[in-house]
């Protein structure tokens, strides 16, 4: 584990600070398919639901108004990010192709800018973007809500897993956590 005083933090939108379990949920009934809320962490789901529809029900998750604002922050995501905010610096890292609609949604939300902002946000297109940009700016820990996103973050020392619906328990390769209480906890320790 990095030194505390030279911990640099990064966390995922989709997943991690938003979830969209019950979003999820609504949708897939939409269009034909019964999930239980462990079947919708996302590497998951796209084995049950074919890519084009998953592709669709992705599209509306994020960009739809209608459905993308009813994703409530995961709980505890909000009690975190105020406590680690003079503690640590971070940044959100995040795979969203429209920023302006993210920014909407962490306003919405409540996030920007007291949390997030121009200065701490980055909006890229690939997981690998995810890495350069966590290089660049000496991120030393990430979490993230995919196995293969971490995967690629070769430069990023601390790679942890939010595992809110207990998948992957078997998972070592990464730190592991299930909850924000957990995060704090982890990056404390």
């Amino acid at each position: 584990m990095a030194n505390y005083k030279n911990k640099i933090i990064g966390f995922d939108l989709d997943g991690v600070i938003l979830d969209h379990t019950m979003n999820k949920i609504r949708l897939a009934k939409k269009f034909g398919w019964e999930l239980k809320p462990e079947q919708t962490q996302s590497e998951t789901l796209k084995h049950i639901i074919p890519e084009p529809i998953y592709d669709q029900l992705q599209n509306i998750l994020y960009y739809d108004p209608k459905i993308s604002l009813l994703s409530p922050l995961t709980r505890g995501a909000k009690n975190v990010l105020a406590k680690l905010k003079n503690k640590y610096p971070y940044f959100l890292v995040s795979r969203r192709r429209d920023p302006q609609w993210a920014i909407h949604i962490l306003k919405f939300k409540g996030l920007w800018p007291k949390f997030f902002n121009e200065n701490n946000a980055f909006f890229v297109i690939k997981p690998e973007d995810k890495n350069e940009i966590g290089r660049k700016l000496g991120i030393t820990h990430y979490i993230d809500d995919e196995l293969g996103v971490l995967e690629k973050l070769v430069n990023i020392e601390n790679k942890i897993l939010f595992d809110a619906h207990n998948l992957f328990p078997h998972v070592t390769r990464f730190g592991r956590i299930k909850s924000w209480k957990e995060f704090a906890d982890f990056i404390n320790d």
